[in-house]
């Protein structure tokens, strides 16, 4: 075997593609995010929280076939479609390593440049890491929207009582309380504490979404419950 086969034998490897015509999930999640925003507000920055809307939509522009943005924490969800007409191109060719370093670049350059532009304060330089996945037909793209909404919603209760908690505890004693909790009791300590978890931050706690408005132009709106608005999602994932 010629040199130069060889090494194109051993880049192979990288050239993994994902199922086609089906929906994909692109995963973007920020990196060790927890320590370089401990200066910011606990547990909900509204300005962090701009800075990752601003991200979700510049992914939303630049993903090809990318039908809706899903962003909460410091996770962003792109569902994409090439499955619409059997001529629709896959982007990158469906290409695993090509979509996972193109869209974390995306997501860093883009973080980066607007935190730096409106001040925040970052302990070091943000990075994002990417992966993703075929999801076998649009009922299981809502059905996975359906999923991290509600993860969301534990972890924004279970933020709420930590940081409320260490006023009173040290960091490793408040984790472990509020981890022995169950969501009703998680529910009562915070109304102990004058805290109403219902009033808190919608996008706190149901994070937000972005989607192509009449004019075909990307929105970011408050993402309304998922489970009870289906029909609703479903229609902006089409």
């Amino acid at each position: 075997m010629k040199l130069k086969d060889r090494f194109e034998q051993y880049s192979d490897f990288s050239n993994q593609k994902v199922l086609n015509k089906v929906p994909l999930i692109i995963n973007i999640n920020g990196k060790g995010f927890h320590k370089i925003t401990s200066l910011l507000d606990k547990p909900f920055d509204l300005t962090f929280n701009d800075c990752l809307e601003s991200t979700m939509k510049k992914l939303c522009v630049e993903v090809e076939g990318a039908s809706i943005g899903y962003c909460y924490n410091d996770n962003i969800i792109i569902v994409s479609r090439n499955d619409q007409n059997i001529n629709t191109i896959p982007w990158f060719n469906n290409n695993i390593q090509k979509l996972c370093s193109i869209t974390s670049s995306i997501a860093t350059s883009h973080f980066t440049k607007y935190s730096s532009n409106i001040g925040m304060q970052l302990m070091s330089e943000p990075y994002f890491y990417s992966k993703l996945y075929p999801i076998p037909n649009l009922s299981e793209a809502l059905n996975m929207l359906v999923c991290y909404q509600q993860l969301n919603i534990i972890n924004s209760l279970n933020f709420t009582c930590y940081y409320s908690l260490l006023n009173k505890y040290n960091k490793v004693k408040a984790k472990e309380f509020v981890k022995n909790l169950s969501q009703i009791e998680k529910i009562e300590l915070l109304e102990s504490l004058n805290i109403d978890f219902s009033l808190m931050n919608h996008k706190f706690r149901f994070g937000s979404i972005c989607i192509k408005d009449e004019n075909n132009k990307w929105d970011i709106i408050n993402c309304p419950l998922i489970s009870q608005n289906q029909d609703l999602i479903k229609n902006y994932i089409i």
